[in-house]
């Protein structure tokens, strides 16, 4: 409409100039319509270039925007959380500064009468971008903050796990301890309970060592009081079954059940106790005292 009323202005003015009224108030009155409407075209096209360059900015945003977008996605299958949420937070400043120039631009238009139905299409669609990625990038940061909460919890149930396993293998290392001291404790006991004692000597030195007493072994049981322990051999009776006595004449002053050994020739006809039952041979006593000449 404005550019219709100038050109009339214009078209006025021709016509007034050939009629050489050219000082005339209705002539000046023209002149400065024309003026003030050239003043008007010239705003007008400043601000629609400014729009432009607006709209241009915008865009590049967005597409800025979208790039961003990748990188976040691959840093959060990545596992860089952190990094990903400092980037969200970037982009949501950026859609803020770009919502402020559309508001800026929406002014604008509207002080200066713009009717350009492209470019409020433009503005509009800009919105709708604005908008849609300020949701996409809200709910990317929610589940990204869903996922660091479930990082941390899975963390904690990492380090509890830890706890128990380390808790485990203290107790396990206690058991292994205390198995160790009862397996030891068991090895004793079974060396105790299967430990024998084998003195072979002539007669007069098992009186000197008071093992036997007055040439008799008193009730033919070993003396435990005053005898010299050390002339006894200590052996586990589970691995003696022949005793050489390096004697020809040899006595067995321990009782011990007839059938559990027997006394023989080696090649050299010394004697030699064998002992065939080896439980029954030490049911009666633990000790082996043998005479030899």
């Amino acid at each position: 409409m404005r550019m219709k009323l100038f050109v009339s202005v214009v078209l006025l003015l021709a016509v007034a100039s050939s009629c050489n009224v050219e000082r005339s108030e209705k002539y000046q009155t023209l002149l400065s319509e024309r003026d003030s409407l050239y003043t008007e075209v010239v705003a007008a096209k400043g601000g629609f270039d400014q729009a432009l360059t607006t709209i241009n900015e915008i865009e590049n945003a967005l597409e800025s925007v979208r790039a961003a977008e990748g990188i976040i996605l691959m840093e959060s299958e990545e596992g860089n959380t952190n990094k990903a949420v400092s980037e969200i937070n970037a982009i949501q400043q950026t859609l803020q500064e770009n919502r402020n120039k559309i508001a800026d631009l929406e002014k604008q238009l509207a002080s200066q009468g713009a009717q350009s139905k492209a470019l409020n299409e433009t503005v509009k669609r800009l919105k709708k971008q604005l908008e849609e990625k300020d949701n996409y990038i809200t709910s990317l940061k929610d589940e990204l903050q869903q996922s660091r909460q479930q990082i941390a919890e899975l963390n904690t149930q990492v380090s509890d796990l830890n706890e128990n396993i380390e808790s485990l293998n203290e107790n396990i290392d206690v058991l292994n301890v205390q198995n160790a001291a009862q397996q030891a404790t068991i090895e004793n006991q079974d060396a105790a309970l299967n430990t024998v004692w084998v003195c072979i000597a002539t007669q007069q030195v098992l009186k000197e060592k008071g093992i036997v007493k007055g040439g008799l072994f008193q009730g033919n049981e070993i003396n435990n009081k005053g005898f010299d322990q050390s002339q006894f051999m200590q052996s586990d009776k589970r691995e003696l079954t022949m005793i050489p006595l390096n004697t020809k004449r040899a006595t067995l002053i321990t009782t011990h059940p007839e059938d559990s050994y027997e006394i023989t020739d080696d090649e050299n006809f010394s004697k030699v106790l064998n002992i065939k039952d080896k439980d029954a041979f030490w049911s009666i006593s633990k000790y082996l005292v043998v005479s030899i000449k």
